[in-house]
């Protein structure tokens, strides 16, 4: 009898035999392997993977068992890329009582970080690697190539943690490159291990490849590309979740790891699209690899991607949420990575940023290249306008259509392919799992910010009509105005970044419960020396006062913000336009057309009382519009 905590074979707990040692784990340096680690001595042996260990493993198990006879499912877990991607498949098992799940996490991986954490987040039942033959698995479900198989004989089933084999990846044993997503060779004779495909194309890739898995895979589809295509019934539900309103335009870069990819070839991409599309037209969202965010670390990434941040950028946690942002996007920038397949398979307008050269020929991704544009360096916002405007539907669909078999239909596959390995009848409602639930919600991570300085760009078409522009300050990227246009930087008062509060030429009051408490405006001008005008919000309006004491308030319906409001004020003093109708009340003031990007609005700038004194001299009536800052 074998005692609690020791490894065993099924053909032991089953049987009464000798369990053969644990192999090598020999992962590979694509999937992050750490050079002579091995799978025995790698994996979690404390903390929640040993809360779960007596309870499930060794002799006396049952004995703590609720549904003792249950037949068990072990996932196995190298990556937090890994570790989602089985997460979603187990869907297939949601609400059946007749099955269980446990889970070993295996941490040889140079990508183990926030592996453990994510699965203790869930409260999945975590037992040390050490003991995960102990457990008597009937199914071993994975999403990673690089887990050791050696040891099982009942079925194991491999999931895809992207989309087939488009990459070429180093292997440390070899020194030569691989198909990433494939076994390591000592696994490709077994004929209880299971490749799961989204297409025929990957067995006869297999096949070119002289690989014998190819004869034991499973072609079910793809149940995270058929979650997307269900997921737009939520679209506008998910849009307003991240903040983008219905005459704006989402562009959702994505990222797989790498120096090839997007992030590392061109970091500071996010913020040059934030500083170049103006901020009321436009939102930006990054979806990164789950390896960027491991290799470097979470700090790390907000870290590189701070100004971006600070400038609005959309950042969606590794683990939950890219779903619903793609689902959401206008366009997509990409690289050769899954996501960007994805977002090609949701027939979205495409811009390809990078193309890395382990990217294998006669893909999909090889595909997707030779019907999406490339994004230049110049001219981003150009260029996104042309995808957007441009884009024919159907434009994507070969590549699509070389990625993806049985369309709407991936989710009942797996499940059917799960439970006859496992060998137990699917329930009579399979179609109806878990893999056709919603996506997860968008929920941006914390450190996404909401722009509080904006570069804003103002011009007169006529004399009773005013466009505004603005660009968040924090992209430090953003464009030269249009000829004839005036700018200037304006910043609510809580602005993080000192530089850009002391050089704000227009300073803007947080919307607060008490507006238009007595002396804000002078004190703000008396803080910001260098501004030229306060702005706060008042019930009537937006009030505003400028350097020489003179006041206005700005009314509107559309319920214009500080900045927007006091950006007419500012265009029409600089351009100036009459801000009092000849021969009319001062009272009523004077009507403004404004369009800030495709939004047309209008307002009412009325004169108000002027204050002389510290902050400069009182003009005459009629020198109203006459001020150059």
């Amino acid at each position: 009898m074998t005692p609690p905590g020791t490894p065993a074979s099924p053909s032991e707990s089953r049987a009464g035999g000798p369990s053969p040692a644990p192999a090598s784990s020999g992962g590979t340096a694509a999937d992050g392997a750490v050079p002579g680690g091995t799978a025995s001595g790698g994996g979690v042996s404390g903390g929640t993977a040993s809360r779960y260990a007596r309870a499930n493993t060794g002799p006396e198990a049952h004995r703590w068992q609720t549904f003792p006879d249950t037949p068990v499912v072990l996932a196995l877990a190298r990556t937090f890329t890994s570790a989602v991607r089985v997460l979603e498949a187990l869907a297939v098992f949601r609400g059946d009582t007749r099955v269980r799940v446990l889970f070993a996490f295996d941490d040889t991986s140079a990508f183990n970080a926030g592996t453990e954490t994510l699965l203790e987040g869930v409260e999945a039942g975590l037992i040390p690697w050490s003991d995960r033959l102990a457990v008597r698995p009937d199914l071993v479900v994975t999403a990673t190539e690089n887990a050791d198989m050696a040891a099982f004989d009942c079925p194991v089933a491999v999931l895809p943690h992207g989309i087939g084999f488009q990459k070429y990846v180093p292997d440390h044993r070899t020194r030569q490159v691989r198909l990433s997503g494939v076994p390591r060779p000592e696994f490709h004779d077994a004929d209880n291990i299971h490749l799961v495909l989204s297409h025929p194309a990957q067995r006869e890739q297999l096949r070119a490849a002289r690989i014998p898995l190819a004869e034991h895979a499973q072609v079910v589809g793809d149940p995270a590309h058929d979650r997307l295509v269900s997921g737009f019934r939520l679209r506008d539900h998910y849009r307003s979740r991240l903040g983008v309103r219905p005459d704006q335009r989402l562009v959702v870069t994505t990222s797989t790891w790498g120096p090839g990819g997007l992030l590392g070839s061109r970091p500071r991409l996010p913020g040059a699209l934030l500083g170049a599309l103006p901020h009321d037209d436009y939102r930006v969202a990054a979806v990164v690899h789950p390896n960027v965010w491991f290799a470097h670390s979470p700090w790390q990434v907000r870290h590189m991607l701070a100004d971006a941040l600070d400038a609005g950028l959309l950042l969606m946690p590794p683990e939950a949420g890219w779903g619903a942002a793609l689902v959401s996007a206008d366009c997509v920038i990409g690289d050769h990575g899954s996501v960007t397949l994805y977002g090609a398979a949701l027939d979205h307008p495409m811009l390809l940023g990078a193309l890395g050269a382990e990217s294998v020929p006669g893909t999909a991704v090889s595909e997707l290249v030779r019907t999406a544009p490339w994004l230049a360096k110049e001219g981003l916002r150009a260029q996104v306008e042309q995808a957007i405007d441009t884009h024919v539907p159907g434009q994507h669909r070969e590549a699509a259509d070389l990625a993806f078999a049985h369309k709407g239909r991936g989710g009942q596959r797996l499940t059917e392919l799960l439970y006859r390995l496992l060998g137990v009848a699917p329930p009579e409602d399979a179609g109806h799992d878990g893999t056709q639930r919603a996506l997860p919600q968008p929920e941006p991570d914390p450190s996404s910010g909401i722009p509080r300085a904006f570069e804003v760009h103002g011009w007169a078409e006529g004399a009773k009509e005013v466009v505004i522009e603005r660009f968040p300050a924090a992209a430090r990227e953003v464009p030269d105005p249009p000829q004839g246009a005036v700018r200037h930087l304006s910043v609510f008062e809580s602005e993080k970044r000192h530089t850009l509060a002391d050089s704000a030429s227009v300073v803007c009051r947080e919307p607060v419960r008490d507006p238009g408490s007595a002396g804000w405006l002078e004190r703000a001008l008396e803080r910001h020396v260098g501004a030229f005008a306060s702005a706060e919000p008042v019930p009537e309006g937006i009030a505003v006062l400028l350097r020489d004491g003179r006041r206005f308030l700005v009314r509107s319906e559309a319920g214009a913000d500080p900045v927007l409001a006091a950006a007419v004020l500012y265009t029409a003093v600089r351009a100036r336009l009459p801000l009092e109708a000849s021969g009319e009340p001062r009272e009523r003031g004077e009507s403004f057309k404004v369009r800030t990007g495709s939004t047309r609005w209008e307002c009412v700038i009325e004169p108000g009382p002027a204050d002389p004194g510290v902050l400069g001299p009182q003009p005459d009536a009629q020198e109203i519009g006459a001020l150059e800052p």
